[in-house]
């Protein structure tokens, strides 16, 4: 039995260890990537464009179609030939049968259609662009991706030193009741110490909240079941260690925004192209071959097939549409001048987002570097007040604003930490380098 015991308790140890999956950043992004909704949709894209490309392609192939018909003629209809065909007088005559069957198979092949064409070259933008599609869903799912991790690095951070500030208040209230008890302090002092404890505890319990928010954010990103436990692996950097990104110039021809824009314009102009040559004649060839059955007995209608045959050239020469192809092209030529504005404003708007991600990073890094000290003040401050006071050489107000102190730079630190990694994935993301950055965590 003891035997047993250990054996299912070691298990269980162990499925605990697994369930409690450590997972760091990278390993956080390579799951995204396989398993998020973002990226399968974006995906999809791909296959989207190359469907229709083959659609468009077929226009051009060989169509072949069977056609049948079958006709109970009623009631014939008569033709009147005229006097001295077969008499003096005009003779009605009704023809054909009553009961027609016909059955006919007709291939068509498409020789000259320029719009056509078009159609087809618009598969190299279009192709393009949902490339740039998934590389641009890539890019957001992992900047999505670290902004979760980070904030649960931050959270987790925030958890830890409430707990340490409780743990010393946890210390402190027995040492005040025996005080209090010898009458060395007043019951105003524990009072105060002890609400103190009781709101830092509010405030762990609030943190921790938010701790766990922000871990089933994470995972409702990269595609995680909420119910899967994992803790974070990687670290939260100090300002010593905090990776400064590397100094690569601005280019637009790194931003995938702006090759996507690039591809749109030119898949608008093969589509302005479309609609102009629309009114290009188009040339097809096609041949029939069918048969016909007759009679005025429907069974015996079946007896005897008459096959037939032909081939020839059909031309389509467009005329007047009523204004409507010109709508279509005027339309066309709005919407690509439309895209030539919204080129020009967003390649405005990324050079200023670059220099705003440049700004934002070299204030964070001071910033962060700053309360880091700061922070190491404090809890200096803190130690020598609290030894102090044990020692009865600082009063209670001196701990507690001593207190209040290391509290506010350890809220300060984590927030700089936070704006601090925020700002260097904005400037990576600025600069188009998103993803070759995060492949070098």
């Amino acid at each position: 039995m003891k035997r047993m015991s250990t054996i299912g308790a070691t298990a269980l140890l162990l499925a605990h260890a697994f369930a409690q999956q450590a997972i760091t950043l990278r390993q956080a992004i390579d799951h995204g990537r396989t398993h998020s909704p973002a990226m399968a949709i974006a995906t999809n894209g791909i296959r989207r464009a190359d469907t229709q490309f083959h659609e468009a392609l077929a226009g051009y192939l060989p169509q072949v179609n069977g056609t049948g018909q079958f006709d109970d003629n009623l009631k014939r209809q008569t033709t009147i030939l005229p006097a001295g065909t077969f008499g003096p007088e005009p003779v009605p005559v009704r023809f054909g049968t009553q009961f027609n069957t016909n059955l006919s198979v007709q291939a068509e092949q498409m020789l000259v259609d320029v719009s056509q064409i078009n159609a087809l070259q618009a598969n190299v933008p279009n192709r393009k662009m949902a490339a740039l599609k998934l590389q641009q869903a890539e890019e957001q799912l992992v900047y999505d991706v670290c902004r979760a991790y980070m904030q649960a690095q931050v959270l987790e951070q925030q958890v830890k030193l409430l707990e340490e500030n409780l743990k010393q208040y946890d210390e402190l209230v027995p040492i005040l009741r025996l005080r209090l008890e010898k009458g060395v302090v007043q019951q105003l002092d524990a009072d105060r110490v002890e609400v103190t404890r009781r709101n830092i505890g509010s405030q762990l319990t609030v943190a921790r909240a938010n701790q766990e928010v922000a871990i089933a954010q994470l995972k409702r990103l990269i595609g995680m079941p909420l119910n899967e436990a994992i803790t974070l692996a990687d670290p939260v950097p100090t300002a010593t260690d905090m990776r400064q990104p590397g100094p690569a110039p601005f280019a637009v021809a790194n931003l995938s925004g702006a090759k996507y824009l690039e591809q749109a314009l030119l898949a608008q102009a093969v589509d302005l192209r479309r609609k102009r040559n629309a009114y290009v004649p188009t040339l097809s060839a096609y041949g029939r071959y069918g048969a016909m059955a007759q009679g005025n007995d429907l069974e015996k209608s079946y007896d005897s097939w008459y096959d037939y045959a032909a081939i020839g050239l059909k031309l389509n020469v467009p005329i007047f549409s009523s204004f409507r192809r010109l709508s279509q092209v005027k339309l066309s030529s709005i919407a690509l001048d439309d895209l030539r504005e919204q080129q020009r404003d967003a390649l405005l708007g990324y050079e200023l987002d670059h220099r705003n991600a440049d700004t934002r990073l070299l204030a964070s890094t001071s910033t962060a570097q700053n309360d880091e000290q700061n922070l190491r003040l404090a809890e200096r401050v803190f130690a020598n007040t609290n030894l102090q006071y044990q020692q009865g050489l600082a009063s209670l107000s001196d701990l507690l604003n001593a207190d209040y102190q290391l509290k506010e730079a350890r809220n300060n630190w984590t927030t700089s930490l936070l704006n601090r990694s925020i700002a260097v994935i904005d400037l990576e993301r600025a600069k188009g380098t998103l993803l070759e950055y995060v492949n070098t965590l």
